[in-house]
């Protein structure tokens, strides 16, 4: 089983973060493994976010690769990329 960092951007105004946020620590939990969940506010680490290209939040960012942004993603989207990343 592969580890997971996951870095989850967001800002202070950003209404759907909360959602996002919610959903990758309930399918940490839920999914077992290495997974880390760190969230990272664009509004004090404006270059680690440039880093990435990340112009809108919430942006999901799984073992360095952008994979969602601007949008919630579906649980099960998120889902099926966090297992994929565990069982590479």
């Amino acid at each position: 089983m592969g580890e997971v960092y996951i870095e989850m951007f967001t800002s202070p105004g950003c209404a759907n973060c909360p959602a996002v946020k919610k959903m990758l620590l309930g399918l940490s939990k839920e999914l077992g493994g290495d997974i880390t969940v760190e969230e990272v506010d664009i509004t004090i680490e404006p270059t680690r976010a440039s880093q990435y290209g990340v112009m809108s939040v919430p942006a999901v960012v799984i073992n360095g690769i952008l994979k969602f942004i601007g949008n919630v993603p579906s649980r099960d989207e998120l889902k099926k990329t966090i297992a994929e990343e565990l069982e590479a």
